[in-house]
């Protein structure tokens, strides 16, 4: 048996404009964000710069990105 560590997601809340770090079995955020498929913070950031931009905020999103995140978020629910 091996002991593996726990995975980290890395999710770019669009309503706290910074980037959480959960277990994906136990997201604690129930915001608007979005996960990354990334192993490292900087991983996660150069791919949320990738599809967002610079945007910090959900309102900072053209509206057409606004309604995907706002999809995706209720998707989860």
């Amino acid at each position: 048996m091996t002991d593996q560590p726990t995975p980290i997601m890395f999710a770019w809340c669009f309503s706290h404009g910074r980037l959480h770090r959960f277990h994906p079995e136990d997201p604690w955020c129930t915001a608007t964000w979005i996960a990354f498929t990334a192993t490292t913070e900087g991983d996660a950031l150069a791919a949320k710069r990738e599809a967002y931009g610079d945007a910090e905020f959900l309102h900072h999103l053209p509206a057409v990105q606004q309604l995907e995140v706002i999809e995706t978020a209720r998707a989860r629910q």
